[in-house]
């Protein structure tokens, strides 16, 4: 297989990743239970707490922005095989930059898990609305922050299959 073909085949690989702007929404309560019985220390245990859960497989399978799935490390196992193959001017850059994208989104990610954890709590004991009204402030500044992200996660893939595309021809 000549050079170009190759890069060819990879960049239709890399291609197939997407980012999707989706403000965390696994992270998302749909309900808070009471909770019957005590703990070892004989503690009273916390509300279940029920989320929305992850999206479909197929959904996450392409999603390089998404923080429970292998698509992020899979998408940045074939840049470094392209590096491999040819330079692609700035890549370990791009590579850095991508890594540190991740590392935010990670971090918000348990970020507003937590957050929408204290919404429910405040809500399931009937806490002070202004109590709630804060933490739902702070939770989309998350979804913003996640938003933006997305579009700097997406810009940097773009930029990446752009670089390898002016390679190809």
């Amino acid at each position: 297989m000549k050079d170009s073909e190759l890069l060819q085949t990879l960049k239709i690989q890399l291609a197939q990743y997407k980012t999707f702007d989706c403000k965390l929404r696994h992270e998302n309560i749909v309900d808070v239970g009471s909770n019957e019985g005590t703990d070892s220390m004989g503690l009273p245990l916390e509300p279940i707490i029920n989320r929305l859960g992850f999206c479909n497989h197929s959904f996450r399978d392409v999603a390089i922005n998404c923080a429970h799935t292998t698509a992020a490390f899979n998408f940045k196992n074939l840049v470094e095989k392209i590096s491999q193959q040819v330079e692609i001017p700035q890549n370990d850059l791009h590579i850095k930059a991508f890594d540190d994208l991740l590392c935010e989104i990670y971090l918000l990610d348990h970020k507003k898990g937590s957050l929408e954890k204290e919404y429910a709590f405040a809500e399931f004991y009937d806490e002070n609305e202004i109590d709630r009204e804060e933490i739902k402030l702070e939770i989309n500044k998350v979804e913003k922050q996640h938003s933006k992200l997305v579009a700097e996660l997406e810009l940097l893939r773009r930029t990446i299959l752009t670089a390898l595309d002016q390679l190809i021809h």
